[in-house]
């Protein structure tokens, strides 16, 4: 069993606090990884644009959110060196965590099988719903918001996705600062964090819409916008660990001995 903290019902917004603070006193370290994460996502959207198939641009996009948590890793690491007084710097996670990169990978994997998921599913509802849609952006926005097929594509895909995006918050929500923290196995670490999500639903509810919006609003800022609140969730995203402070239960057996 995991033994997880009640936090309070207006949580996430001192977590957004507390990471614009982290943010603000290591800014060279966090906009670095800020701009990888943005460079990686304009590399994408660089190449579908090159493929001509800049209309799944926003499948893509959603679905690179997916995989967010395990990117932030390298922020987590410095709001955990902050904390503990030491002098953040960029570095790669295998510098510090070798023994815990396996459950790392094998988390992330599971992130990745979700954004797979996602792009198989998007595309089997675009073929069954709006096999005529035209693929150019513009046109395709028109239909999109003009003709009922292109509307029921829309509601379909986003009742799909957000039960998707569901799922991998769930699984993600502390998992990810909880290996970087702790020694433990990636089970673990997921089991304690869809606890987090189960035990206090309203709290983790209102942390999702506002990482949704946040996220939503940096990529309409043609994606530069994630510079910035990218390592900013990451960076609350470590509070938020710290808030629930899940600790895995000793065995009756190991209190006793």
């Amino acid at each position: 069993m995991i033994k997880l903290n009640t936090v309070r019902r207006d949580a996430p917004w001192t977590w957004l606090k507390l990471g614009w603070r982290d943010l603000t006193q290591a800014p060279g370290v966090s906009l670095a990884y800020g701009l990888i994460f943005t460079g990686l996502g304009a590399l994408l959207t660089l190449g579908l644009a090159l493929m001509d198939q800049l209309v799944i641009a926003p499948v893509v996009m959603s679905g690179f959110a997916l995989i967010a948590p395990a990117l932030a890793i390298g922020i987590y690491q410095v709001s955990r060196a902050m904390e503990r007084g030491e002098k953040p710097r960029f570095r790669m996670v295998i510098s510090r965590y070798p023994g815990r990169l396996s459950q790392i990978a094998f988390l992330s994997l599971l992130l990745l099988m979700l954004l797979l998921l996602w792009v198989r599913v998007a595309q089997f509802i675009f073929i069954l719903v709006s096999p005529d849609a035209p693929i150019e952006p513009g046109p395709f926005l028109e239909y999109i918001l003009t003709t009922p097929q292109g509307l029921s594509l829309a509601v379909i895909g986003t009742l799909v996705g957000a039960v998707l995006a569901a799922a991998a918050f769930a699984i993600s929500a502390i998992a990810f600062p909880m290996l970087v923290d702790q020694d433990v196995d990636a089970i673990t670490a997921l089991v304690a964090s869809i606890r987090a999500v189960f035990s206090q639903p309203f709290v983790m509810l209102t942390w999702a819409w506002l990482i949704a919006f946040m996220v939503t609003a940096g990529i309409a800022v043609f994606l530069i916008g994630l510079t910035v609140t990218f390592p900013w969730i990451a960076h609350a995203t470590w509070h938020a660990y710290k808030d629930f402070a899940p600790e895995p239960e000793q065995p009756a057996a190991s209190k006793t001995a």
